[in-house]
This record gives C-alpha cells, structure tokens and sequence, in this order.
C-alpha cells in the first residue's frame, strides 16, 4: 500500500485534502451538539469556542459548512504535499506520508472523541464547566503528548517508517498547543468563572 501512494502521489494530496475536510465537518459537528446540548455543561472563556485555531473561529461558530478560507488551504496544502512526495527522495516517502496523515488523523480522533463524548452527556451529566483556553490547549497538549509517547514506542517496536511520521506529528501536535497559548490571556490570579463579580 506504502509503496502504491508513494508512486501515485496524486491520491496521496487527494487524501491528504479530504482528512482536511473530515476534520473541518467534525469541527462543526462537535460544535452543533455543544450549542444545542453541551453548552449546559461546558464553556471556555476569555472566548467561548471548541475550535483551536483562532482563525477559524468565527466561522466554526457560525458552522460554515463550506468555508473558502479553509477549502482554498486545504486545496493548497494537497498540492504541496503532492510536490514534495514527488521531490523527497525514496527513503523519505513513508515517513512525509505517515507524518502528514497523522497529523489529521490524530486531531480526528480528537474530535470524535469529544463529539461521542458531548453526545453520551445529553444525559446523566450536571453541572458545568468554565475552562479557561490556557487551560485547555494545555490539556490538549498533554493529550497529543500522551498519544506521540504511545505511537513512539510502537514505532521503536515495529520499526515502521510511518509510524515513526505518525510519532512525530503526534509531538508537533502538542507543541503546537503550546505556542498557541501565546495568542491567549494569562490565568488571572484571583481566577473566577464567567460573569462573577471579582469584588
């Protein structure tokens, strides 16, 4: 299979464009539920939003089924993963797929389990949730983190190329998070949720 995308590396940018558009419908489809059930239950807050990236944001909130801004992107990157499949020598080939598609497929996986997770909570779950986004890309973090050490050991153990791509893209994953903490607001000291008076 390795070997067939590697010389067709046209499918290998068409998958590469629709785990894009995968991610992007599950992206709408977790915050579908969380605005007609999970918003009882969970808010983050400076900014109230399931979506990590701050620019796409807006339209997550809005539930842009076709947003050109993230269509003509993953349009783009599709091509440049196609090129550079093409470009990198032999030995690189496995590693370039297997890092390319882990990076969707594990924010993928994300997403689902958070949108069975919001599902499975329309009952039997009370109370609510105030995270703070620095709170939360850094759980998220961990949990890319966590996953990267998983597929590390695998990959050590299978010797697979593309698992090693996998692996490494599980930890780019997690260091994304952090920097993207550099977008949002300290931790106040005296933290409280939403709407309480701080006097």
């Amino acid at each position: 299979m390795i070997e067939w995308l590697i010389n067709n590396p046209t499918v290998f940018g068409l998958i590469t464009l629709v785990l894009m558009q995968i991610d992007w419908l599950l992206t709408l489809s977790q915050e579908k539920e969380r605005k007609e059930h999970y918003f009882k239950h969970y808010q983050s807050y400076p900014i109230n939003t399931i979506e990590g990236s701050p620019a796409f944001q807006n339209s997550v909130a809005k539930r842009q089924y076709i947003n050109p801004k993230h269509l003509i992107a993953s349009v783009i990157i599709g091509i440049i993963v196609t090129f550079a499949l093409i470009l990198i020598p032999d030995r690189f080939s496995a590693l370039l797929i297997g890092f390319v598609w882990g990076v969707y497929l594990i924010v993928c996986t994300q997403h689902l389990t958070n949108l069975t997770g919001y599902i499975a909570s329309r009952k039997g779950l009370h109370g609510k949730l105030f995270l703070h986004q620095r709170t939360g890309y850094l759980i998220q973090s961990g949990r890319y983190f966590s996953i990267a050490l998983f597929l590390f050991f695998l990959s050590i153990l299978s010797g697979s190329e593309i698992i090693y791509g996998v692996t490494i893209a599980g930890f780019i994953s997690s260091i994304r998070q952090l920097l993207l903490l550099k977008k949002v607001p300290k931790i106040n000291q005296d933290d409280l949720p939403p709407g309480l008076n701080r006097d």
